[in-house]
């Protein structure tokens, strides 16, 4: 593994940043230990699971608007969105490897056109929806051992592609491959041997996935949806 804890330092700006739940933890909690190849940030919206990735990814060197690992020719060609936790984060670990890609949902559609400007101008992923862009530009990238940071990668993907994905991501796995990744998806959480870090007002602690509240809410509505339905409209 290549990051194997995540430490916060004393933040000194006085920023919206502060009050997220999951920088709150941090604060007191010193040092989060990653376990496992996978690890999964989970909890409600609001709870800093995606301001905690993209600081990571950009602590590790990544642009913090996503795309591969030390790729200087790609790298500030996207508008990069200025991650006010990651100068406050230190990672510890091997050594970052040359090798890695940072998924972010919210600029996917803006790094796959810039990649495929430099490789090729006339790929067919300028064709492909949101969710197919997704697994061809993962599918190439994931190769070997390397560092694999995803903010929601499962945004776009159908039921069936997020399973795709977690085979993929099982793959590279076994190539020697590390991921973070933050994630509502249930399928997501599936993932074999993921350590799943659930956030909350409370505080941060590792699950397991019978017990995630992403998992037992979609559960409590598959056996019952009518019933689930009808509770919430009061």
């Amino acid at each position: 593994m290549f990051i194997t804890s995540v430490r916060l330092e004393a933040i000194q700006d006085d920023t919206y940043i502060r009050r997220l739940p999951v920088v709150r933890h941090l604060a007191a909690f010193g040092a989060l230990r990653l376990t496992a190849p996978v690890t999964l940030f989970v909890g409600d919206n609001g709870a800093g699971k995606s301001t905690l990735v993209e600081a990571v990814a950009v602590a590790a060197g990544f642009d913090s608007a996503g795309g591969p690992l030390r790729d200087q020719e790609f790298r500030g060609q996207v508008s990069s969105i200025e991650s006010s936790l990651a100068k406050w984060l230190s990672l510890r670990g091997r050594s970052i490897p040359m090798r890695g890609y940072f998924l972010r949902a919210e600029t996917h559609y803006d790094t796959v056109t810039i990649l495929d400007t430099l490789q090729d101008a006339e790929s067919p992923r300028r064709e492909m929806s949101h969710g197919e862009s997704v697994m061809s530009v993962l599918a190439e990238q994931m190769e070997g051992a390397g560092l694999y940071i995803f903010d929601e990668p499962e945004s776009g993907l159908s039921i069936v592609r997020q399973m795709a994905l977690v085979a993929e991501i099982d793959q590279a796995v076994k190539r020697g491959g590390q991921f973070i990744i933050a994630t509502h998806s249930p399928i997501m959480m599936a993932i074999p041997d993921a350590s799943i870090i659930e956030i909350t007002e409370q505080g941060i602690s590792e699950t397991v996935f019978e017990e995630a509240e992403a998992v037992l809410a979609m559960r409590e509505f598959l056996e019952d949806p009518q019933g689930t339905i009808r509770y919430i409209l009061g």
